[in-house]
């Protein structure tokens, strides 16, 4: 190791950020959760293949944008020399984590409709859903790499604040751990969306100066995106693949994000949208699911998906609508939503 990676930093200085960037993050996370919901519809009819074909992308770039926010935000906005970024860090984390265990044992209880069988059915899950993460044996998967990673975010940063280098270090290890993995045929799904949020990390901590100047390039950005492409087609969505196709598949929103109209009446529904990014994953699924229901089942032409996927995002959007009017004039709503999702 290097003696410039040994050398210990000050904490990093509290910087400014302009809005117009906010603004294109949250579109960003907006157009993510648009996309999901596209995802999960194709999921939910005959045209189940091309979800994973095409769309195979989002799950990890929902975890590589919260990385990303982690190494922009709290990196340079937060001074890393008291507790508080590492505590609201560990909370948030924490409160995923309970999350995803309330949703997840509900459902097992459902599904035997009693306590028991519940628990006995959840206790059977329980190394696949937290420690594998293969074999899809829970439900909302993409929370648990999430939460996993904000309650390893902290040390990170601590490791980041004195030295430097660290964060691209781990990044690096935690990436050849998991191609180590998956070519001896034993790839942990966790441990790759978990690495995908620090690597995340590690890209979020380039100047923003530097991403807006990338971004603003369209040639270059849709190049990344055409190769990421025909990477997927001549190698299929392996690890790399993945990981690449998350940083690609963010970047080529936030580029679309900095050349649109923010400001115009769907840009701040879709920055709403991605301002309540969790609530708006959390809600798309069950609104889902109750709209194939309606229609019958599953959809089985491309008329029918297309109708699932506008009454759905509508829907979302307005459920996510209400809850921001709501927690701005009910004092209630404001803190049972903090207490869940802040």
């Amino acid at each position: 190791m290097s003696s410039a990676l040994l050398n210990r930093q000050p904490p990093s200085p509290v910087v400014a950020r302009s809005s117009t960037r906010i603004e294109a993050l949250d579109w960003t996370k907006g157009a993510l959760i648009v996309c999901m919901v596209i995802y999960h519809a194709i999921n939910y009819s005959a045209f189940r293949p091309l979800a994973f074909r095409f769309l195979a992308f989002l799950p990890p770039s929902f975890i590589f944008i919260t990385g990303f926010l982690v190494g922009q935000v709290y990196a340079a906005k937060y001074d890393l020399g008291t507790w508080k970024p590492y505590a609201r860090l560990a909370i948030r984390g924490i409160k995923l984590l309970l999350l995803f265990t309330f949703l997840n044992f509900a459902r097992c209880v459902l599904l035997e409709h009693s306590l028991v069988g519940g628990v006995d059915n959840f206790s059977a899950r329980l190394n696949s859903i937290y420690l594998s993460g293969n074999g899809r044996a829970g439900i909302f998967e993409v929370l648990l790499p999430i939460a996993y990673f904000l309650l390893l975010a902290p040390a990170l940063l601590w490791f980041r604040s004195r030295i430097r280098g660290s964060t691209i270090l781990c990044a690096t290890a935690v990436f050849c751990l998991c191609q180590a993995l998956e070519m001896n045929g034993q790839p942990l799904k966790n441990v790759d969306l978990l690495s995908v949020g620090v690597i995340g990390m590690a890209f979020g901590l380039v100047r923003i100066q530097t991403i807006d100047s990338l971004a603003t390039k369209w040639f270059l950005v849709l190049f990344f995106y055409l190769l990421y492409r025909l990477c997927s087609y001549f190698y299929g969505e392996t690890y790399p693949v993945q990981t690449f196709a998350a940083a690609v598949s963010v970047l080529l929103l936030y580029c679309c994000a900095l050349h649109m109209d923010t400001a115009n009446w769907l840009g701040r529904q879709m920055m709403v949208l991605g301002q309540y990014s969790l609530l708006g994953y959390l809600v798309q699924i069950a609104l889902l699911q109750g709209t194939v229901k309606v229609f019958g089942g599953n959809p089985q032409h491309v008329i029918g998906v297309v109708a699932v996927i506008s009454l759905t995002t509508i829907m979302t959007f307005f459920v996510v609508k209400a809850v921001h009017e709501f927690r701005q004039r009910n004092r209630a709503v404001q803190m049972i939503y903090k207490s869940v999702f802040a």
